[in-house]
């Protein structure tokens, strides 16, 4: 069908495969692979879309958790110790 929009070719990897058995289990009215894809594309982006503050949240929490965690594990003069015997 002609088109003014890019194509993507997707190879029918295990997953792939799994993901449209999934989607032929949720989608049982549509039997064309091409429309299930649409339909993952679409639920996959909802998904994202709807979870993105919450990640950022999460990924913030475990920045702060860590800061500091390893302060002082080298000392002051650990690039030093290691430097010694390299090449210069």
């Amino acid at each position: 069908m002609p088109t003014k929009h890019p194509r993507t070719n997707i190879t029918h990897t295990p997953q792939v495969a799994r993901a449209l058995d999934v989607a032929r289990r949720r989608w049982p009215e549509e039997e064309r692979d091409s429309a299930l894809i649409l339909l993952l594309l679409e639920e996959g982006a909802r998904a994202l879309e709807e979870h993105a503050d919450e990640g950022d949240a999460r990924r913030a929490q475990r920045l702060r958790s860590l800061a500091g965690r390893y302060s002082g594990v080298y000392g002051d003069d650990y690039l030093e110790r290691v430097r010694e015997g390299w090449d210069e």
